[in-house]
């Protein structure tokens, strides 16, 4: 039985071509990729192809082009898409093919740049993927977790990573600061509160959201509210999420395991340093 995970492509049937180049190169490499057969055509549905087609617990590239982006379905499909992922446990990594014009759903995604061709890049490619073998939040311990995502928000460019918990009965990890410029130059400054969530059989709740936010709207120097958890929200949290800002005046981010793994293999240094098996042997 293979039990490397398995990575299914989706594309717009006019780049049908560069998937089955893309996909027999990564399975000559030794990856589990399979090429999703229900093609993105005009007027399709996505969202229910992707429940037909690919597994829970596995990764989705899908080829961002011309052809892809331009489909006007795609856009109004790709915010029900998302939450199908993420409630299914299913990583999302798009895969910039041409210059295009990308839907604002998902501008903050980091694409994969192939833009300067196939065959420059799939090296790459199949070097980051390989790392899809080795994420495995089970070998690690509550505090393992903390000090791993610790390092990742320090990579992302946060600062100030203060830990409140050991100093209060907040239950609140952190709080750190990351700092930007506007349009005009002008440097902004966002301070989170930052609460980790280890899980290995249940999901992050209602409760662990409202604490978070209520420690945030007490702290007047905290203006956004930040949880990192391996697994996934409750349906109840999830639907809170998108509301809280209207409700309680305070913006609140949650980077689930889905995420999380996405943002690992674009620093797959932390994934080495934390998850030691041996991807030659995995």
């Amino acid at each position: 039985m293979d039990t490397k995970p398995q990575i299914f492509l989706s594309y717009a049937s006019a780049d049908k071509a560069a998937a089955r180049a893309i996909v027999d190169r990564l399975r000559s490499r030794n990856l589990n990729v399979w090429l999703d057969d229900y093609e993105l055509y005009p007027g399709g549905h996505w969202a229910e192809s992707i429940r037909l087609a690919v597994s829970a617990s596995a990764y989705l590239l899908l080829l961002l082009s011309k052809h892809s982006v331009h489909f006007h379905w795609l856009s109004n499909e790709t915010e029900a898409v998302l939450k199908e992922l993420q409630s299914r446990d299913i990583t999302f990594l798009p895969v910039l093919l041409e210059d295009c014009d990308i839907p604002l759903s998902l501008a903050s995604y980091q694409c994969f740049d192939m833009r300067s061709g196939i065959e420059e890049n799939l090296e790459k490619l199949a070097s980051t993927l390989r790392y899809t073998q080795k994420i495995d939040f089970e070998k690690l311990s509550p505090q393992t977790f903390e000090q791993l995502v610790v390092e990742l928000l320090q990579k992302l460019g946060f600062v100030n990573l203060q830990s409140d918990s050991k100093q209060s009965d907040s239950r609140i990890d952190a709080v750190v600061e990351f700092r930007h410029k506007d349009p005009f130059g002008a440097e902004t400054r966002e301070v989170y509160a930052v609460e980790t969530k280890f899980y290995r059989h249940s999901r992050a709740d209602l409760r662990t959201l409202m604490q978070l936010v209520s420690y945030a709207k007490n702290d007047p120097k905290i203006n956004k509210a930040l949880l990192i958890t391996n697994g996934k929200l409750t349906s109840v949290a999830l639907d809170w999420v998108s509301d809280a800002p209207k409700i309680i005046g305070i913006p609140i981010r949650v980077v689930d395991g889905t995420e999380l793994k996405r943002l690992l293999l674009q620093n797959t240094d932390l994934v080495s340093k934390y998850f030691t098996a041996s991807i030659g042997h995995a």
